[in-house]
């Protein structure tokens, strides 16, 4: 199930099913530096909004995080693996200190 606020609304959760899981090579958020991460290629709706929500197993675990839709088909999205995220996961749990976003990027 994929799970977040599309276009800023309500809690909006969807049905998911996991398509395929790869490892991608592409650039990073601040396209400085290229970056191969794991990832599963998911069906379902993902919108604008879903972005930084998990993607849940049918018992409620975190199974990843979506980061993407397909601009080419509307019933697909992209979603970083939780062994991918798990790292920084643990980091953020105990961080108290406030942290530099970077400069904006342009789309």
């Amino acid at each position: 199930m994929v799970a977040g606020y599309p276009h800023d609304g309500d809690l909006d959760l969807r049905a998911a099913t996991v398509a395929d899981r790869v490892h991608a090579t592409g650039q990073n958020i601040y396209s400085d530096e290229t970056v191969t991460r794991e990832i599963y290629s998911i069906r379902s709706t993902v919108r604008p909004g879903n972005s930084g929500g998990p993607l849940l197993t049918t018992d409620g675990r975190v199974y990843g995080v979506v980061f993407a839709r397909s601009t080419s088909d509307a019933r697909t999205g992209y979603v970083l693996t939780a062994a991918e995220v798990a790292d920084e996961a643990r980091r953020a749990a105990d961080a108290t200190a406030a942290v530099d976003t970077g400069a904006p990027v342009d789309a």
